[in-house]
């Protein structure tokens, strides 16, 4: 049994199996489907770069024609502020996280066109109000469970299942960057979001399914960009995600 930080009621949630609903600190419970769930709520703080081929210096692309974001960080519970719920400070890292994400070549367009406006070079660059990514691979370990994606299970659900449980993220260009050249002189901040389908495949979650959201500001260094030679560019980035996962175990049908 392991105690996590419930970012949203700002009380901590007893998760584990046959554990009754517990009191809130106004003597509310939880609803009775919480005994059913083991609920995380955790940030990672991740940091990565995109793929490139070592023979050309280019940039790779995967089966789908994407580019590929190699990532890797800790997982860390959370301190929130008890009367609204806000985020206060990182508690103490609980686990790893390591993955692929998967952006499509418009993502390094808009990049490039964010380092010309910051170099004097160009306009501040148009950009969609979203851009579409997913996820490779996500490889989640908490505590003493292990966890992927949906993408990395074999054998349990069909190609289609898959495909259609994939991460679903979108990163709103639309909204405006967080920043652009505030945490460094070639920074651009962007904020992106979605759902994945995930499996407990180690540890006391072996065997559960479930959801991981995530709500995340990703930051790239858009200083190893080339203009001159576009896809012989470097792009690194930090994140911090803050995430919720939800498990379950499956019913036999």
């Amino acid at each position: 049994m392991r105690l996590f930080r419930n970012c949203l009621a700002a009380t901590t949630l007893v998760v584990g199996l046959g554990f009754s609903a517990a009191s809130l600190a106004d003597g509310t419970k939880l609803p009775p489907i919480d005994d059913l769930l083991t609920t995380m709520f955790d940030k990672s703080v991740i940091s990565g770069s995109i793929a490139k081929d070592p023979a050309t210096d280019t940039f790779t692309f995967d089966a789908a024609g994407s580019l590929m974001f190699n990532y890797s960080g800790k997982v860390y519970s959370v301190e929130t502020n008890k009367r609204n719920g806000k985020l206060t400070e990182l508690e103490k890292a609980v686990g790893t996280v390591e993955g692929q994400a998967a952006f499509p070549m418009s993502f390094a367009q808009m990049a490039m066109g964010m380092k010309a406006y910051l170099d004097g070079a160009g306009p501040m660059p148009s950009v969609p109000a979203i851009i579409d990514w997913t996820c490779n691979h996500c490889n989640l370990v908490i505590g003493d469970s292990t966890y992927q994606s949906i993408v990395d299970t074999t054998g349990m659900f069909d190609a289609a299942s898959v495909e259609a449980m994939r991460m679903k993220g979108r990163a709103f260009t639309g909204i405006g960057p967080v920043e652009v050249g505030q945490l460094s002189a070639q920074s651009m901040s962007v904020r992106m979001a979605g759902c994945s389908a995930v499996v407990g495949v180690a540890g006391p979650d072996a065997g559960k399914v479930g959801t991981l959201c995530l709500n995340g500001t990703f930051t790239f260094d858009l200083s190893g960009i080339n203009l001159a030679n576009p896809m012989m560019s470097d792009i690194k980035g930090t994140g911090t995600s803050n995430c919720v996962t939800v498990m379950h175990k499956p019913l036999a049908m």
